[in-house]
């Protein structure tokens, strides 16, 4: 039968749970490279007066409802331990539900023939989102022993968040979530949450998850896409100074803000998001979704209830492009070839990325809040000569709006053809419909110099009613 002990009291647990520690009634003397490990009694006390600091401030959060306590792990060899103890079990704010170790250096003090002495340096606290685990059996000086690769139940504590794959197959009525239907986007990043719950209990491949007293449990169903590694506009390495920093989405809870480790987040994907919150709360939760870099921007939505917290540029209110796209060809001739200029999708964002000469990339943005950039990508079809003209022939391509307005270009993305694969305009944010087409011209191409480029079908009519 599966030993229902939580957390850390499995270090305090009656023999008979499979995960208990054991316990031994007679002191151990431990040694360091065959020498007697002298006040590691003491060490182990002031490495968990340092670790205190660590769950205070919430670098870590327990993982249990006992206290954290700290242990040596064994080499393998008699009575041998390594050079540091290892504090836990926590759970490092980020990563998964399984419990997370920190390690805490010794330096060597003094050392005779007999014995060596340590004194102890601060915790290694692993990065956000980052695991720390021992290799090992532990031990403390009682003779108490640990295994920490172990299975067990956890009793999160304050500051716990975990970032759990979900494969989306079980609806959320299997899962007992609630329906939910919040989104917050940028350029960067897309997310919708799709499932909310504050169940007293979670269950994960790592085993359950409870609150401890004064904290209770959140659980949200969250739907993923990071666009700076799914938009081929960002698969760019010649950026002018920095590439596009990766947006970052955060939980924004009473008194604390946690980042969701972009290392836990798939690139197009499900998470669930497990996490505490105080007991009573005293605040609201809040989503945000943080565009990173010199045109920053910082958007808040209120957890359960999707209440935005501020006014986003309305574009961002919209979605980014159609589920689908009907593509299209405007016929046109250059000099004696028949080709199509072919428009295979549009994107309507707040940024995009556009090219600034030869090799370098930068990132356009809306000039006001209450505008939009319209990406228009092409391809050339047909007879297509052998030349490299999208500088030349980008500004032939215009995008004009519904009262005949020829909309303001702000960029393009150009490489080999004789047209641009991507010209970028600027348009009102509440813009339905646009047309697209070439106007008549003479650009000076490589390889064939001037030569007549002209439409011969209509311009072609885009709906942005998405």
């Amino acid at each position: 039968m599966r030993c229902a002990v939580l957390g850390l009291t499995v270090l305090l647990a009656a023999a008979g749970c499979a995960t208990a520690p054991k316990a031994e009634s007679t002191a151990v003397t431990l040694t360091v490279d065959g020498k007697k490990l002298a006040g590691a009694s003491e060490l182990q006390s002031q490495a968990e007066a340092q670790i205190s600091f660590t769950l205070e401030y919430g670098y870590v959060a327990r993982a249990g409802a006992a206290a954290v306590s700290c242990w040596f792990a064994k080499t393998g060899v008699d009575a041998e331990v390594d050079r540091r103890l290892w504090c836990g079990p926590v759970q490092v704010p980020g990563t998964g539900a399984s419990t997370d170790w920190v390690p805490v250096p010794l330096k060597e003090v003094a050392k005779s023939d007999e014995e060596v002495r340590f004194e102890v340096q601060s915790p290694q606290v692993p990065e956000s989102g980052n695991r720390s685990t021992p290799v090992g059996t532990l031990v403390r000086t009682d003779g108490k022993q640990f295994d920490p690769t172990k299975q067990q139940d956890l009793t999160a504590g304050k500051d716990f968040l975990a970032v759990l794959p979900d494969d989306g197959k079980r609806p959320n009525s299997d899962l007992g979530l609630g329906g939910l239907d919040v989104k917050l986007r940028d350029d960067l990043l897309s997310t919708g949450v799709t499932g909310w719950a504050d169940p007293d209990l979670w269950h994960t491949s790592d085993g359950t998850v409870r609150a401890e007293p004064g904290s209770r449990l959140r659980v949200l169903r969250m739907k993923v896409e990071k666009l700076n590694e799914t938009d081929s506009g960002y698969l760019r390495t010649n950026w002018q100074g920095f590439a596009p920093q990766p947006s970052e989405l955060a939980l924004e809870l009473p008194g604390k803000r946690q980042v969701l480790p972009q290392d836990r987040l798939p690139a197009n994907g499900s998470v669930f998001v497990v996490y505490t919150v105080p007991d009573p709360q005293a605040g609201a939760e809040h989503l945000s979704l943080g565009t990173l870099g010199a045109k920053s921007l910082e958007q808040r939505v209120e957890i359960p209830s999707g209440k935005r917290a501020e006014n986003p540029p309305p574009v961002l209110l919209r979605a980014a492009g159609p589920g689908h796209f009907q593509e299209q060809t405007q016929k046109v001739r250059l000099g004696g070839n028949a080709m199509g200029m072919k428009v295979t999708g549009i994107k309507l964002g707040r940024q995009r990325p556009v090219k600034l000469g030869p090799s370098q990339y930068d990132v356009a943005t809306i000039s006001a809040p209450d505008k939009a950039l319209l990406e228009v990508r092409l391809e050339a079809t047909g007879d297509v000569p052998d030349t490299a003209g999208g500088l030349m022939t980008k500004d032939l391509i215009t995008v004009t709006l519904p009262d005949g307005t020829v909309a303001p270009q702000v960029g393009a993305r150009y490489d080999g053809g004789p047209l641009p694969f991507a010209v970028v305009v600027e348009i009102p944010a509440d813009t339905r419909s646009v047309s697209v087409g070439l106007v008549d011209g003479s650009p000076d191409l490589p390889r064939l110099g001037k030569v007549a480029l002209m439409p011969v079908d209509p311009r072609l009519t885009l709906a942005l009613e998405f």
